[in-house]
């Protein structure tokens, strides 16, 4: 029995020296001795050996002997070393042994999906590599392989970019046009943007700045974007280049885009409570228009027509005040509807033009109450000033009313003068007070260098 094992061993060990000779005829003998090598093979070399004879021969380039390997035991391709894991396509694709790779890939296309000890599949290790025509095979077989993770959460793009391989990359960017892939993030938040960068590599950047699908304002976990991770790495002579070339492709620190996605969301929701307030003014104005104040008459007794207004007939000229602010009210409240639902660009000008639109709709609703409220009052054709020096009790509904729309007045005008200090901080710091640094600094020069 132990002589018998020894042969068994001594074949198995000729098989491997034949593998590393990629020895044809030698593999070719060793059948002919043991037609059941290669399956006592996979079964004894755990105790010997740590890969199989087709690991060997696609690690070395053995064409030939990896062919007649597989014309006879093509379950091989699934057999996982005891190094890392790896499959003959894995130790294939990372020599670049593309014949190899070719006539793996014919006889088991789904092991583009086995992974390693560290999640890497054959396009994994063939990016890492660099190897280019191995990857133009394995994605031609599945392209889906490309977007599989690792198991600290990197694609084959981020890959590329730690091991500096940039043509892998444009390949495998140009190949796949898959802007999720493009954008994808590895286990600490960062793009492939993010780890050139870091990295450096300005001729990657320049790829990915100019690719019409790359994210270039995406924040990892760290709260940084590209911009703050080269403001951040250590300065060397790239950092220029790299700084100018993001500053053109318009890459923003992460603070200036939390700020802009914060006015965003400032800007979205005080558009919702425009059109809220907006449809609310514009209703009650509707009502007020079709439904004056006192109502209309109903028949045509005294010479009136059905439908006309009571406010008309008894007091013309304030049913004409009344009935001018309601239509600004109306027009004005429907104006910001409309602009809202056109599809108006969210941005702080258009924001302002619809407040200060809004701020006439109000006042106009405002007036319109005051107007009709004092004809409701029944001081038929007396002024305010007639009505407000009786000494009758009949005079504080309208004073009441007085007192409130001088509060109106001065609200609105603390508004407007608010908001115009606002705006004339904003010209001073953006407009003069550069002007008066500008001329202080040549000031300044000019003392420290006087004209000869």
């Amino acid at each position: 029995m132990e002589g018998k094992t020894e042969r068994i061993q001594l074949r198995i060990t000729r098989l491997h020296d034949a593998a590393i000779e990629g020895d044809v005829p030698s593999l070719l003998d060793l059948l002919q001795e043991d037609p059941f090598i290669l399956d006592r093979c996979n079964v004894e070399r755990s105790g010997c050996f740590v890969q199989s004879p087709l690991h060997v021969a696609s690690s070395l380039g053995h064409f030939k002997f990896t062919t007649e390997i597989l014309s006879r035991k093509p379950e091989l391709t699934e057999e996982l070393d005891q190094l890392k894991r790896s499959s003959p396509l894995h130790i294939a694709s990372a020599k670049g042994h593309l014949e190899i790779v070719k006539t793996l890939l014919a006889v088991n296309p789904n092991m583009c999906f086995a992974r390693d000890q560290d999640g890497r599949n054959p396009v994994h290790v063939a990016a890492t590599s660099g190897q280019v025509h191995v990857l133009d095979e394995l994605l031609r077989a599945k392209p889906q392989a490309a977007k599989e993770r690792t198991n600290s959460g990197e694609t084959a793009l981020h890959l590329c970019v730690k091991h500096s391989q940039p043509e892998a990359l444009k390949f495998i960017i140009n190949a796949t046009d898959d802007g999720e892939l493009l954008n994808s993030k590895d286990g600490d938040g960062n793009t492939v943007l993010h780890l050139a960068v870091a990295a450096k590599q300005l001729e990657t950047i320049d790829f990915l700045l100019k690719h019409k699908r790359m994210a270039k304002n995406t924040i990892n976990t760290s709260g940084l974007t590209a911009m703050d991770t080269c403001n951040q790495t250590k300065k060397d002579g790239h950092d220029e280049k790299i700084w100018l070339a993001l500053r053109r492709a318009k890459v923003s620190k992460a603070k200036v885009l939390l700020k802009r996605e914060n006015r965003t969301k400032w800007l979205k929701r005080q558009s919702t409570a425009l059109m809220v307030v907006s449809s609310l003014i514009a209703t009650m104005a509707f009502q007020a228009g079709i439904n004056p104040p006192g109502g209309v008459w109903q028949d045509s007794s005294n010479g009136h027509l059905p439908g006309t207004s009571i406010m008309a007939i008894n007091n013309p000229i304030r049913y004409k005040l009344f009935l001018d602010s309601n239509t600004i009210g109306l027009v004005s409240s429907l104006s910001v509807i409309l602009l809202l639902i056109s599809g108006l660009p969210c941005m702080k000008l258009a924001m302002a033009i619809l407040m200060v639109t809004m701020w006439i709709a109000i006042s106009a609703t405002t007036f319109t109450y005051v107007v009709g409220a004092y004809f409701l009052a029944a001081y038929g054709g007396k002024s305010v000033y007639e009505v407000l020096t009786l000494k009758t009790s009949a005079n504080r509904p309208l004073s009441t009313i007085v007192s409130v729309s001088l509060f109106w007045l001065l609200l609105l005008g603390f508004l407007i003068l608010g908001h115009a200090a606002r705006v004339i901080a904003r010209l001073i710091k953006q407009i003069i007070r550069p002007v008066f640094q500008g001329i202080r600094n040549i000031y300044a020069n000019t003392r420290r260098y006087p004209p000869v």
